[in-house]
């Protein structure tokens, strides 16, 4: 009886609920198996157990709502899901995803109290806010941005979304400054993608597009299948090269999956993506 009562006192000096206790080894469980989920090498299991994996999570977060793990789970989970596996075929659901995504980044950064309400400030305080990030807070830049990118490129008939493109586009820069590296070259993927898919008159540049799709191909010593599926898909587009876009889709599909740690499942979707892309690729020339 002494000794129970003692241990209630102690998980209440700590600030500790029994829940928490109890879900501390799970929450470890996810963390410690996000690689072999990112390198699953069968694209349709990886889509089938998203779900539950992102149910898992979030019910966690319930409990934990602090738990900084468990939030960048969570955004890479549904920012990354929807890019791999729902936007090509499912739009809508995809944009629902990104939001949550979004969401679970900006809630990590906000664990900051310079970070909290980024998203109701206007486009300057915003982006002064983020000077103050530090290498430590990539993560939640770069899921924040890639979610809330995604979501408006889905939303081109909603001007209020593609009126917070700047703040996407301020979140990925303050990522790329801290951490280029980061995802792969990530952010110099969204920024290849940013300059090759605009018009000019609206910031397009096809050369800026193929300065930021060769430094993530640097990044990762060309190892990465996105990079070519996307430089393939943007850059090559825009500059209308269709022999380029062909020789890039067929490195995707012929070259091997995995040759970098957490990347073969997005190399997987990377070729599933070239496929469909080469089957069309007149419609785009």
């Amino acid at each position: 009886m002494r000794n129970s009562a003692l241990l209630a006192l102690a998980f209440s000096l700590c600030g500790c609920s029994l829940n928490k206790i109890v879900l501390m080894p799970t929450s470890s469980l996810l963390v410690a198996g996000r690689s072999a989920v990112l390198d699953e090498p069968d694209w349709q299991q990886g889509r089938e157990a998203m779900p539950a994996q992102l149910a898992l999570i979030e019910s966690l977060l319930v409990t934990d709502p602090a738990n900084l793990d468990l939030r960048r789970l969570a955004a890479e989970g549904f920012g990354g899901g929807a890019f791999l596996f729902l936007e090509d075929g499912e739009p809508s659901r995809a944009k629902g995803f990104y939001l949550r995504g979004r969401d679970h980044a900006l809630a990590a950064l906000a664990f900051k109290r310079q970070f909290v309400g980024l998203t109701g400030l206007p486009p300057e305080e915003f982006e002064k806010r983020l000077k103050s990030a530090v290498k430590e807070d990539v993560p939640d830049l770069f899921w924040a941005g890639f979610s809330w990118a995604g979501y408006i490129n889905l939303s081109k008939d909603d001007a209020a979304a593609l009126a917070d493109l700047p703040k996407a586009t301020a979140l990925m820069s303050r990522s790329r400054e801290l951490d280029p590296a980061f995802q792969h070259g990530g952010a110099d993927l969204y920024f290849g993608l940013y300059y090759a898919s605009r018009p000019p008159l609206l910031g397009g540049n096809p050369a800026k597009a193929k300065t930021h799709f060769e430094a993530a191909h640097r990044s990762t010593k060309g190892l990465y299948l996105m990079t070519h599926y996307l430089n393939a898909r943007w850059y090559a587009v825009a500059v209308q090269d269709q022999e380029l876009c062909r020789q890039l889709l067929k490195k995707v599909l012929d070259e091997p999956s995995g040759r970098l740690p957490g990347a073969r499942l997005a190399d997987e979707a990377a070729k599933r993506k070239a496929a469909a892309l080469l089957e069309k690729i007149d419609d785009y020339f």
